[in-house]
């Protein structure tokens, strides 16, 4: 896959982490495994946005209000197909997932094998440093409910680190602008759960995720409500509720 790929972060006040984030995509861009890095400052009220703005091989979108990620997440769909590219890589603002993986990422896609592709903590190979306990219950239990309703295993539905060809968002059959997908990380489930039942090739491949200790909450963390909220795509489209 000769293509042009576009590596996403949705951000929001994420001052103390995004510019040690952007420095490690330097030789990830320059090696030429993707080809932009962009960020959408959804809403941000610290120091985020300027020091976004210190780095010149990342386009920064703004929110001028906090819009949610699942509209940050839209925004960069938008900016992507219009400009052409041809993958789409979305990973934490925050820090947890290492740019330098983008590449195992991008790997199935490059090769023909894939269309879609899961980065997952579970595999042989991946790891998942500092993550609660508690956390890691939810995960499993999220996922393997997803499992049950494709009738197909899968190792890691919550890891936001993805890789997928963008024609997947030129579906008409994928409607990722429906409103009822909300604000948060709905339009994320329903595009995992749509590649899925429409037998896209989707391939999970190990990657690392990194918890690192912080007395804020963090705006790519899922809460107790939140994965409630998440399992709405997983219902509504398992009984034909929507589309």
């Amino acid at each position: 896959m000769d293509s042009r790929v576009i590596a996403f972060l949705p951000v929001c006040n994420e001052q103390d982490q995004i510019g040690l984030l952007l420095e490690r995509f330097k030789p990830v861009l320059e090696a030429g495994v993707i080809q932009e890095v962009v960020a959408v400052d959804d809403g941000s009220t610290d120091r985020t946005g300027e020091i976004l703005r210190q780095y010149s091989y990342c386009t920064v979108l703004s929110h001028s209000t906090r819009q949610g990620c699942g509209d940050a997440i839209r925004t960069a769909y938008h900016y992507a197909l219009e400009r052409g590219f041809d993958a789409f890589v979305i990973m934490a603002g925050n820090g947890k997932d290492d740019p330098a993986e983008i590449e195992r990422l991008l790997a199935p896609l490059r090769a023909g094998e894939a269309d879609y592709v899961q980065g997952s903590r579970f595999l042989p190979g991946g790891q998942s440093v500092g993550l609660p306990r508690h956390r890691l219950w939810a995960m499993r239990l999220f996922t393997w409910t997803f499992s049950l309703f494709l009738l197909r295993r899968l190792t890691d539905c919550t890891n936001g680190f993805r890789a997928y060809r963008t024609a997947i968002l030129r579906d008409e059959r994928i409607r990722w602008a429906q409103e009822w997908l909300g604000h948060s990380y709905e339009v994320e489930f329903y595009l995992h759960y749509k590649v899925n039942a429409l037998r896209y090739r989707v391939k999970e491949v190990p990657v690392s995720k990194i918890y690192r200790s912080s007395k804020k909450r963090s705006y790519t963390k899922v809460r107790l409500r939140d994965w409630l909220t998440n399992l709405k795509p997983l219902f509504f489209l398992r009984f034909g509720i929507k589309d």
